[in-house]
């Protein structure tokens, strides 16, 4: 066999790994036993169609080409070539279904409050003396003993529920974007509701399909929803 010509199967046009293994599986061990097969006997090889026989034995066995066979692996080599591409630039990415990113028009004061809430926040309040025993939970009750250090307060002993901490009366209860926050169950629960100063949340409990049509009637009225299902979608450039 002369220099220029396939040594193992990989060498051959068209065949890679994997149909060399196929190749060698259905009993063509050399590049011999593919020279000695014939067209129609590679065809029938797992993986290798007409078009890509006659390529394997225009390689190794000087078979000529016809041009409809030529078209036909050059039309098949195209829809390969596109359809990587067209893997390579769908670039996708998670948004969220509805007006995630709406928010309400504040005044100065209002504003102000909230900023304020945000940078002041509150402490974590903990029952006393949870972190002796795993059995007591973090969940706050007042502390009664007499020794108490923390009901003494005491610095370091944990805060104390108090009046003082409070959320300013303005802003109490509100979501942190400025919206007062409406609980919802069914797609009923929207009517009502004011897509200028309240913003929903779907419960919990509501299903994939329910909490879909929820979603759908909330962005054709213009509603905010605070948990809104992510979904996958193309990146357009």
């Amino acid at each position: 066999m002369a220099d220029d010509e396939p040594q193992e199967l990989e060498d051959i046009s068209g065949v890679g790994p994997s149909k060399a293994d196929a190749l060698r599986d259905a009993g063509y061990e050399t590049v011999e036993d593919v020279v000695a097969a014939s067209q129609d006997d590679l065809s029938e090889v797992d993986g290798i169609g007409n078009a890509l026989a006659a390529r394997i034995k225009a390689d190794v066995g000087g078979l000529e080409v016809s041009e409809e066979t030529e078209a036909e692996l050059e039309e098949e080599t195209t829809e390969t070539e596109e359809a990587a591409d067209e893997a390579e630039e769908a670039e996708t990415e998670l948004r969220p279904r509805g007006h995630a990113d709406k928010t309400p028009e504040l005044d100065e004061e209002t504003e102000r409050l909230l900023n304020e809430r945000r940078r002041v926040g509150k402490p974590q309040f903990n029952r006393q003396d949870y972190h002796k025993k795993k059995r007591t939970p973090t969940s706050w009750r007042k502390p009664r003993g007499g020794l108490s250090k923390q009901r003494r307060g005491i610095k370091g002993k944990g805060q104390k529920v108090e009046a003082g901490f409070r959320t300013p009366t303005a802003v109490r209860g509100k979501h942190p974007s400025g919206f007062e926050e409406v609980r919802v169950h069914n797609a009923a629960d929207l009517d009502g509701v004011d897509p200028d100063t309240e913003a929903v949340r779907i419960a919990s409990k509501v299903g994939a399909r329910k909490r879909e049509t929820i979603e759908e009637q909330a962005e054709e009225a213009g509603i905010r929803v605070l948990n809104p299902t992510y979904v996958e979608v193309e990146v357009e450039e």
